[in-house]
C-alpha cells in the first residue's frame, strides 16, 4: 500500500482504501445524476485507468515494467430522513498487470455512513467498514530486496468501526469532539511472512474547540491508539504498544482566503515488552489551503507520525511534507501540480529512507457526466541501505464517467 502521488503515512494509505496503482490525480467535476429507488437514490459510477508503469515492483535494480488498466466502479445509496443522512457504498477495483499478470487484484470497500442531528448541539457520526486489499510486491512487507520472494501481492482483509460526538453548535463558543474508531486487520495470504503483522488498533480521542474569532477556533486535543498484534512469535518482544498524543493548535476558516488546521505537541509510544524502548517526541499535524483566486488554491500538509514496523523494527518515525496547486484555466479544464517529501526513520536496523514525488496532471470535463484525464508521476526513494533505493516512473490517462 505504498504512496504514488504526494507521500502519505502507510497507516493512512491503508484507511483511505489506495491502492498499488495511482488513483486518478484530479478529482474531476462531473455531476453525476441519481436514480430514485423510493426514499432511497442510487449513484453509479465508472472509472477506467490505462497507463504505464516503469518499475512496478520499486526495486533498485533489474526493473520490471508493465502497462497497467484498472477497471473502478462505484455505487452509492443515499437516504435522508429529516436532519439525518444515511449512505451506502460499494467500490471495486480490478487491476491487471499486462506483464505481470501474478500481479493484477481485485480490491474491494464496502462502507455504511450514518449522521445523525439530534438537536443543534448535539450530533453523532457513524461508520462501519469492510476492506479486501493489497499490498503491491515491493511495499509494506515486501519491499527491498523482498520484492519478489512472494508469488504475488500480499492480500489483507480489514473490518472497521468508528464513531464521532460533537456536542456544541456550529457557532458556538466552545465545542467538544470525541472519536472511537477499532479496527481488525489480518493477512490472507503468504501466512509464514504476514501472520505476525495481524492486529487490532483502536483510537480514541478527544477535542476541545474555543472561538476566540468569529472564524478562529484555539484548540486542545488528546489522542490514544492501542494496538494489539494476534500472533507473536514467543522468542519475539511483543509490539503491542499505547501511544499518547497531546497537541494544542489552532482552525480557521476562510480568514485572508485560507483555511486550514495546526496542532502540535508531544507523542509518547509505550510498548507492553519492556524488552523494547519506549519512544518519546515532538509531533505535528498540519494542514492549510490557500486561494490564490476562486480558480486557484495552494494545499500544504505536514505532519509526523510513528508507524508501525513492517520489518524487526519497533517503529517508523515518519516526517513528511506535501505541496498541490490547483488551477482551473475555465470551466471546463484543471491543472494539478504536486510534490512530496518524507523521511522514514527505522529505530532498530537504522535504516533512513528519503523519499521524493513530484506529480502533474490535467482534466478536462467533456460533459456533466463525463471527465477525461491525463497523469505523469515520478518517486524516488534514497536509502542509506542501497537495497531500498528505486526511481518510478508512471503515466495514466483516465476515463471517468456517470448518469
Amino acid at each position: 500500500m505504498e504512496f504514488k502521488k504526494t507521500y502519505m503515512p502507510r497507516l493512512a494509505t491503508m484507511a483511505l482504501f489506495t491502492s498499488a496503482v495511482v488513483s486518478p490525480m484530479l478529482a474531476h467535476a462531473i455531476e453525476p445524476a441519481s436514480i430514485s429507488l423510493g426514499p432511497v437514490s442510487m449513484i453509479p459510477a465508472l472509472t477506467v485507468k490505462a497507463g504505464h508503469d516503469d518499475n512496478i515492483f520499486l526495486t533498485s535494480t533489474n526493473e520490471k515494467s508493465s502497462a497497467v488498466t484498472v477497471i473502478n466502479p462505484t455505487v452509492q445509496f443515499i437516504a435522508e430522513d429529516g436532519a439525518n443522512a444515511y449512505k451506502l457504498t460499494a467500490d471495486i477495483k480490478r487491476g491487471v498487470y499486462h506483464s505481470s499478470h501474478d500481479d493484477s487484484y481485485t480490491d474491494v470497500q464496502l462502507q455504511g455512513d450514518a449522521r445523525l442531528i439530534f438537536d443543534v448541539r448535539n450530533k453523532l457520526d457513524l461508520l462501519a467498514a469492510y476492506v479486501k486489499a493489497h499490498e503491491a510486491r515491493g511495499t509494506g512487507l515486501t519491499e527491498g530486496a523482498n520484492a519478489t520472494v512472494n508469488s504475488g501481492p500480499v492480500e489483507l482483509d480489514e473490518k472497521r468501526v468508528g464513531a464521532t460526538y460533537t456536542y456544541g453548535a456550529s457557532g458556538a463558543q466552545g465545542r467538544i469532539v470525541g472519536k472511537l474508531s477499532y479496527a481488525v486487520r489480518e493477512h490472507s495470504n503468504f501466512r509464514s511472512l504476514t501472520r505476525k503483522h495481524d492486529r487490532n488498533t483502536l483510537h480514541t480521542g478527544l477535542t476541545f474547540y474555543y472561538r476566540v474569532m468569529p472564524k478562529t477556533l484555539l484548540l486542545l486535543e488528546a489522542r490514544r491508539t492501542g494496538v494489539d498484534y494476534h500472533n507473536e512469535m514467543p522468542s519475539v518482544s511483543s509490539l503491542d504498544s499505547s501511544e499518547w498524543k497531546y497537541l494544542v493548535g489552532a482552525k480557521w476558516d476562510a480568514t485572508a482566503k485560507t483555511t486550514g488546521v495546526v496542532k502540535a505537541g508531544y507523542a509518547h509510544k509505550q510498548f507492553s515488552d519492556s524488552g523494547r524502548d519506549d519512544k518519546g517526541s515532538f509531533t505535528w499535524d498540519a494542514e492549510v489551503s490557500w486561494a490564490l483566486r476562486t480558480y486557484s488554491t495552494f494545499a500544504f500538509r505536514t505532519g509526523q507520525e510513528l508507524e508501525e514496523s513492517t520489518g524487526d523494527d519497533s517503529f517508523i518515525d515518519t516526517r513528511f511534507v506535501n505541496l498541490t496547486w490547483d488551477h482551473a484555466w475555465n470551466g471546463r479544464m484543471k491543472t494539478e501540480l504536486a510534490y512530496g517529501f518524507a523521511n522514514e526513520e527505522y529505530d532498530l536496523s537504522n535504516r533512513e529512507d528519503d523519499t521524493s514525488s513530484f506529480s502533474a496532471g490535467v482534466s478536462y470535463d467533456v460533459s456533466r457526466w463525463l471527465a477525461l484525464g491525463f497523469d505523469v508521476e515520478h518517486v524516488e526513494r534514497d536509502s542509506n541501505q542501497s537495497a531500498f533505493d528505486y526511481d518510478n516512473n508512471s503515466v495514466f490517462m483516465t476515463i471517468q464517467g456517470s448518469l
